[in-house]
């Protein structure tokens, strides 16, 4: 091997880095509009579901909104595992 070709070894290995490095922020980029879309599905699905549900009164309809308000990912998650099938005491004999 010629000193010559170093350089152009050199050159290779650098493109090569490029290539990768735009080929991962391609990738990280298409992961981030699949997630953020996935999260803007669940946030809405939460309200459509919170208002047309016959379990809650105003009261608490506006109490689950917010929550899904003020923690966008954690609210909707409950509302679907917990808060959409609870069993809500009253009062009432």
């Amino acid at each position: 091997m010629h000193f010559t070709a170093l350089p152009a070894l050199a050159a290779a290995a650098v493109a090569a880095d490029d290539s990768t490095a735009a080929g991962l922020a391609v990738g990280g980029t298409i992961a981030i509009v699949v997630v953020v879309l996935l999260q803007v599905v669940l946030f809405v699905a939460a309200l459509i579901s919170i208002l047309v549900s016959s379990r809650y009164t105003g009261g608490g309809k506006l109490l689950w909104i917010l929550l899904v308000f003020f923690m966008p990912f954690l609210g909707p998650l409950g509302w679907f595992l917990g808060g959409r099938n609870a069993q809500i005491r009253t009062n009432t004999p």
